[in-house]
C-alpha cells in the first residue's frame, strides 16, 4: 500500500514536472518569438507602440509561469483548501503583474505624451498613477485575503478632519502643482525669472516643489503653492524667439546719420553669424536720450531663445568695438564740467599731492 502511495506520489511529481516546464516554455515562446519580433516590426509602424511593448516586457512568460505553477500544484497531493490557498497567491500575482503592465504602460504614455508636446520631465503625474496602482492593488489584496476594509474606511473618514488639517501643506503643494500643469503657465525646459530675481530653466515639477536650474547649475526649489501664487516672467511664451535690447551711447560729436547705419550693419552680421541668431530679423536703433556725456540709443536684436542672448550680446559688444574704432566713432568716458566764480575759487582736496614745508597739501586752487 505504501509502495503504490510512494509510485503515484512520484508520477504526481513527475506530471507536475512536466506541465510546470510545458508552460515555462509556453511563457518564453511568447515572449521572445511573439512579443519582441512583434515589437521589432510594429515600432517601425506606429511610434507610440514602443510604450506598449516596454509596459509588457517579460510579462507573458510571468504570468503563463505562475498560471503553470497553478496548474501542476492540482497534479500534487494537495488537500482542496490548500489548492485554494495556493490559487488566491497565484491570482494576487498575476493580478500585480497586470497592475504593474498597466503603470509601465500609462507612465510611458505619459512620458510620450510630454515629450511630443516639448513639456520635458514632469515627475507628478507618474508619481500620481503609481500611487493610484498601489492604492488599488493594495484594495484587492486586502479584499481577497478576508481582511475587513469597511472599518478601515469609516477611521479614515472620521479622521478626515484631523487628517486633512495634519496634510493641509502637502495637499497643497500637490493640487498647486497639478493646477500648474493644467493652466500651462510654466513647462519643464522653459526658462523663467521670479520677481525676486531667482531665475533658470524648469527641469521638473514634483511632489510638493518646482525645481528650476540656475546658469550656474544650482537647484532653486520653490515650493508649489509658492509658485502657483508669485509672479514670474516666463521666456518662452508666447514663443521662444525674444527681443534683445542693447543701450549704447555715443560722443555729442558724432555723425547720429553714421552711427546708426554702421550699428545696423553690425547688428545685421551678428544675425546672420552668431548662433542663436535670428537670421531673418532686421535690426534697428531708437535714438531716445540726451545724457550727460552721451546721446543714448536702443538697438533691437532678436535670438532664437532666451539662452542665446549671452552669446549674442558677448559678439556684438565685441563686433561694434572694433567697427566703431574703425569709423572713428567714440563711445565717451562720463565727462562733467564745473562752472565756478573767478572771484570765489574752488579747493579740491588732492590727498596725493607731494609733502611742502613739512605740511601736506590740503588742495588746489581751480
Amino acid at each position: 500500500m505504501i509502495e503504490e502511495f510512494e509510485a503515484g506520489q512520484s508520477i504526481n511529481i513527475i506530471g507536475a514536472t512536466l506541465i510546470l516546464v510545458l508552460f515555462i516554455i509556453t511563457g518564453l515562446l511568447a515572449e521572445f518569438a511573439v512579443l519582441r519580433v512583434t515589437k521589432r516590426w510594429i515600432r517601425t509602424k506606429w511610434e507610440p507602440s514602443i510604450y506598449i511593448f516596454t509596459a509588457l516586457l517579460w510579462q507573458p512568460l510571468i504570468i503563463i509561469t505562475l498560471i503553470g505553477i497553478a496548474s501542476a500544484a492540482r497534479q500534487l497531493s494537495f488537500q482542496p483548501g490548500q489548492i485554494n490557498h495556493v490559487d488566491s497567491i497565484i491570482g494576487i500575482l498575476i493580478l500585480l503583474s497586470i497592475l504593474i503592465a498597466i503603470v509601465r504602460m500609462m507612465t510611458g504614455w505619459v512620458g510620450f505624451y510630454f515629450e511630443r508636446r516639448n513639456l520635458g520631465s514632469v515627475s507628478l503625474i507618474n508619481n500620481l498613477i503609481r500611487v493610484m496602482g498601489f492604492l488599488i492593488f493594495s484594495g484587492i489584496l486586502l479584499v481577497t485575503v478576508g481582511f475587513p476594509v469597511a472599518p478601515i474606511l469609516t477611521v479614515i473618514g472620521g479622521s478626515s478632519l484631523g487628517l486633512t488639517f495634519a496634510l493641509r501643506e502637502p495637499l497643497a503643494n500637490i493640487f498647486s502643482g497639478l493646477q500648474i500643469l493644467a493652466s500651462d503657465k510654466i513647462r519643464p525646459g522653459q526658462y523663467i525669472r521670479l520677481t525676486s530675481g531667482e531665475e533658470g530653466f524648469v527641469t521638473d515639477i514634483r511632489w510638493s516643489d518646482t525645481y528650476i536650474r540656475q546658469l550656474s547649475n544650482n537647484f532653486i526649489i520653490v515650493p508649489n503653492s509658492v509658485m502657483i501664487t508669485t509672479m514670474f516672467t516666463n521666456y518662452d511664451q508666447p514663443e521662444p524667439e525674444l527681443a534683445i535690447l542693447f543701450n549704447v551711447g555715443v560722443s555729442y560729436d558724432s555723425d547720429l546719420e553714421h552711427v546708426e547705419q554702421v550699428t545696423i550693419e553690425v547688428a545685421k552680421e551678428v544675425m546672420e553669424e552668431v548662433t542663436g541668431g535670428v537670421s531673418t530679423f532686421e535690426p534697428f536703433i531708437r535714438y531716445n536720450d540726451f545724457g550727460d556725456f552721451s546721446i543714448k540709443f536702443t538697438v533691437i536684436l532678436r535670438g532664437q531663445h532666451f539662452d542665446n542672448s549671452f552669446l549674442i550680446k558677448h559678439e556684438f559688444v565685441k563686433r561694434l568695438h572694433n567697427r566703431y574704432n574703425q569709423e572713428g566713432i567714440t563711445i565717451p568716458f562720463p565727462i562733467r564740467t564745473l562752472q565756478t566764480d573767478p572771484a570765489n575759487p574752488v579747493q579740491i582736496a588732492n590727498n596725493l599731492s607731494p609733502e611742502r614745508d613739512g605740511q601736506p597739501s590740503t588742495g588746489n586752487a581751480v
